[in-house]
């Protein structure tokens, strides 16, 4: 019998804290240290490059965090990352220099990483088929909560000082707490999986594509939209604001955007959210004054079109996958999404140096505009899924691969049927049944 959700919170309470915790101090984190370089006069590129480096080590996480923790355990790893994120985050306020910072970055993407692997075997080990789904909602309630509650601390002490840099290091050491007090027997070893990039590809070029799309506007969003938000001269409170508001738009839609897609050819909606992120982001050009004195609410449009788009990406790939090729998939897609991630920020950071504050939604409406011609290229090609054939959307963060083993959609039934051909390649009309099953989202 499935558990309800109030069995569930109690049974994953310690974690589900671990994880707040830890995604508020990273979160914190991030706004602090683009709003602190831009306070000490770091030129854009360099704030860019800091931001970016973060995701290079997040990328390193996702390869090499599994052998981690199967040599040294769980709980052991968890306490060894923790502590370093835990420091670094102090030592941004001792060493102010952009190479240091970006060496600190790179080194606390590893760090969150192999973090969040932890947490996630942990969830992973605690439900059952039953309850997986409900345990998926909860723990997305918690992660993006932190996130967005993450910005609104910047409020609580001036970017200048180094109290948030404290309350940063803090916040991570206190997700620490739950991990080594736990009773529960620690999860069994990671298995890691791999897809050729090649290979996934072929599956679905959409798919891939936007998972690069979404890398590039939401790497840039974390990294550079409090940069972007201090050019317009908006106080500390309102930069917090601005975030929270991104984060949370983005929250609020990401569930009706995927839902709609499963009812609506999922490239159909891909194309009409890059549509509508490009409109957004071309209004300020327009109409910059108003814009600027409704920044907030922008922020909120903005959120609610970039947040869905690797979502989107994700569940179209699984269309084409058989169940067994979820997780490697997943770990693929990562990767692309991490490395797309790595290169916006730099990519922003040029054009807010070249253009001031609008070269940023300038950017992200050629990326939308280039992407969503592309989406419109491939639906004219390849094999067609029928509304029948989607599978149900399931939102799932964009951490690590082992967060698709917690989706409900890793225990669909395969029927045998083998992965479908490169959908760049004509192909016979399709069966009438989904060889997934169902398909997952981030």
């Amino acid at each position: 019998m499935p558990r309800s959700p109030v069995a569930i919170l109690i049974a994953l309470s310690a974690t589900l804290f671990a994880t707040f915790t830890l995604n508020s101090g990273a979160s914190l984190q991030s706004s602090l240290l683009a709003l602190r370089a831009s306070a000490e006069d770091f030129a854009p590129f360099h704030t860019g490059l800091i931001m970016a480096s973060y995701y290079i080590g997040f990328i390193g996480g996702i390869v090499w965090g599994g052998n981690l923790v199967n040599r040294v355990g769980h709980i052991r790893t968890f306490a060894a990352l923790a502590s370093i994120g835990s420091a670094i985050s102090l030592l941004h306020a001792v060493f102010i220099d952009p190479l240091t910072w970006a060496i600190f970055r790179a080194f606390t993407g590893l760090c969150l990483s192999g973090l969040y692997l932890v947490v996630e075997s942990w969830l992973n080990e605690q439900v059952d088929n039953n309850s997986r789904g409900g345990m998926m909602a909860v723990y997305m309630t918690a992660s993006l909560g932190g996130l967005a509650i993450g910005q609104l601390l910047l409020n609580l002490s001036p970017v200048t000082g180094f109290e948030l840099f404290t309350l940063a290091s803090v916040l991570l050491s206190l997700s620490l707490v739950p991990i080594a007090l736990s009773r529960q027997p620690p999860p069994a070893a990671v298995k890691t999986v791999r897809m050729k990039f090649r290979r996934l590809y072929k599956i679905s070029p959409l798919g891939f594509v936007g998972a690069v799309c979404s890398g590039i506007l939401t790497g840039s969003v974390y990294a550079l939209g409090p940069v972007f938000a201090a050019m317009l001269d908006l106080p500390t409170a309102d930069i917090a604001t601005f975030m929270f508001f991104i984060i949370f738009g983005g929250m609020l839609c990401q569930w009706p955007i995927g839902r709609l897609s499963d009812r609506v050819p999922r490239q159909y909606v891909m194309i009409a959210v890059l549509g509508g992120l490009a409109v957004t982001c071309l209004i300020p050009m327009v109409m910059p004054q108003i814009v600027h004195d409704n920044v907030i609410a922008w922020g909120a449009l903005v959120g609610i079109f970039v947040m869905p788009v690797y979502a989107l990406s994700v569940a179209y790939v699984n269309d084409y996958l058989s169940a067994e090729d979820f997780v490697p998939a997943s770990a693929a897609l990562l990767i692309v999404y991490g490395a797309g991630a790595a290169v916006g920020p730099v990519v922003g950071s040029l054009a807010l140096g070249h253009f001031g504050a609008w070269g940023l939604p300038g950017m992200f409406a050629i990326v939308a505009l280039a992407t969503g011609t592309f989406a419109m290229y491939r639906a004219g090609f390849g094999r067609r899924i029928s509304i029948e054939e989607q599978g149900q959307f399931v939102a799932v963060p964009r951490t690590t691969p082992m967060a698709y083993e917690m989706a409900p959609t890793t225990d669909a039934p395969n029927d045998g049927t083998p992965t479908p051909p490169d959908d760049s390649a004509p192909s016979p009309p399709p069966p009438t049944q989904n060889p997934g099953g169902t398909a997952n989202a981030a």
